[in-house]
């Protein structure tokens, strides 16, 4: 039986690799790691991957009743407090069957919820937070903060190989500025890495909303490529998620019926009592008091969370932004963020000249991203959109083609041999669902099927994938 289930196994892993390849060509069986253990790197992290503090009147880090920090972000919302100031206008409407307030309720709630997160019409912040970016290589941070980096990523195999000294988290605000953080990036590479480790180039991940970083980096600081020797995307958002494109443009899946009802903001909740009570009252409530009040709601949120954040519009993907631009960034009162949003959107038109530029330097660059999952069902074409639940999988792959969830490219369809002709290679997926030729590196990126974005520093496999990416040097290409 024992001997049956090794062979079983063997059976199994050979499937595995065969069946997820990309390219035809075989790999040689003499493979030796090649590890660099001289260029520092820095971790360029994904939204929530580094907390926003608020500070109190003495200048601490301000706590609440529990003792527990206060922070802008990761956001923590009191549920209990938001359905108390919505609980009579609610019970209004479905006694009275009109909105009787609930709709600015909701929006009052949005309001109540992210209070801490709020910025003015410069993107400045209305409260004291402080958002820690410690210059320093892991080595030198002190052992709580290093645990909580290694919570948020678990790169310790990273450090092993390369040792903390040469390890660096690039910490950012993930609701802040996008041209003061990329500014910031140029500073800390100067200033901060080349310095301190006495090297001659660096290598960057990044990872996520990091992607969106590097878009504006690459644009405004080209005379630095000669200091990049590689570059790892993590699932990045290189043209923003549709998520937000969706929120800014209004127009999320909940306003259609039958998906509010079977995926709604209940079902967000998971299998819980409350999600349970909110779907109860979605089908209570009548259909255009209902519509409204949910309306609403998003305008709360965009208004205080997103309208005056730039990093947040950088996820605005292009095929959205002109709409969303006109409804959200219009008055004399947002010249000077539209001006600065418009200065991000032109660089990401660039990213595809950028990025060629920057492998003509000898820099190499690779790409993990994963796909075959539905968007976060309040996006409206999550059940058709090819993603990883966060981002749809065309801006992490940049710009491949996918064919839309449960279907395939067809079994006629050829390879359009836009970024790779090379007879020799075999770019589409063995599953008929992808494309990799219409990507911009189809040769140094690596997929994987079934991953959901926020589960991937989770998952061992991948992440190995990327630090292997990070830091062997013969691993060049797929």
């Amino acid at each position: 039986m024992k001997q049956f289930k090794k062979i079983t196994a063997v059976v199994l892993a050979v499937l595995m690799i065969f069946s997820s390849t990309v390219l035809a060509s075989s790999a040689k069986s003499d493979y030796v790691a090649d590890y660099d253990t001289e260029t520092p790197v820095i971790i360029v992290h994904g939204m929530s991957q580094n907390n926003t503090y608020l500070v109190d009147e003495n200048g601490e880090w301000a706590k609440d009743n529990k003792g527990n920090y206060m922070t802008a972000w990761p956001l923590k919302i009191d549920v209990p407090a938001l359905l108390k100031t919505a609980l009579i206008p609610l019970l209004k409407a479905i006694v009275f069957r009109k909105d009787m307030g609930l709709a600015d309720a909701l929006y009052k709630a949005a309001h109540e919820a992210l209070w801490i997160v709020e910025k003015d019409t410069k993107g400045n912040y209305t409260n004291n937070v402080v958002v820690p970016c410690y210059e320093c290589p892991m080595s030198e941070l002190s052992p709580e903060v290093k645990e909580e980096y290694y919570k948020f990523l678990p790169i310790q195999e990273l450090s092993e190989i390369v040792g903390e000294d040469n390890v660096y988290y690039f910490g950012y605000d993930s609701l802040g500025d996008v041209i003061s953080i990329t500014d910031h990036l140029n500073y800390y590479i100067h200033n901060v890495v080349l310095p301190q480790t006495g090297a001659k180039q660096v290598k960057i991940c990044s990872i996520s909303l990091g992607g969106t970083i590097a878009v504006r980096y690459l644009d405004k600081y080209p005379e630095d490529y000669k200091l990049i020797k590689k570059v790892v995307f993590v699932e990045p958002a290189l043209d923003g998620s549709n998520i937000i494109g969706d929120l800014l443009t209004d127009n999320l899946s909940f306003y259609n019926e039958d998906d509010l009802y079977e995926n709604g903001i209940g079902g967000l909740l998971g299998d819980t009592y409350l999600s349970y009570l909110i779907n109860m009252v979605l089908r209570i409530l009548p259909k255009n008091v209902l519509m409204n009040a949910l309306r609403k709601m998003a305008a709360g949120v965009v208004d205080i969370a997103a309208r005056n954040s730039t990093i947040i519009w950088a996820l605005c993907p292009t095929a959205y932004y002109e709409e969303a631009r006109e409804i959200w960034l219009q008055g004399k009162e947002y010249d000077y963020l539209r001006a600065k949003v418009d200065d991000f959107m032109a660089s990401r038109s660039r990213f595809k000249d950028n990025l060629f530029a920057l492998m003509d330097t000898g820099c190499i660059v690779g790409d993990v991203a994963c796909y075959d999952v539905n968007l976060f069902p309040i996006c409206k074409d999550y059940k058709t959109t090819n993603a990883d639940r966060v981002i749809h999988a065309a801006s992490t792959t940049l710009g491949v083609t996918f064919a839309d969830l449960g279907t395939t490219l067809g079994e006629n369809y050829k390879a359009k041999g836009t970024y790779c002709s090379n007879p020799q290679h075999n770019h589409l997926s063995p599953d008929g669902v992808v494309d990799a030729t219409t990507g911009y590196i189809p040769c140094s990126t690596w997929y994987f099927k079934g991953q959901a974005h926020e589960l991937l520093p989770h998952n061992d496999v991948a992440l190995k994938l990327a630090i292997r990416i990070m830091t062997d040097n013969n691993m060049v290409d797929v």
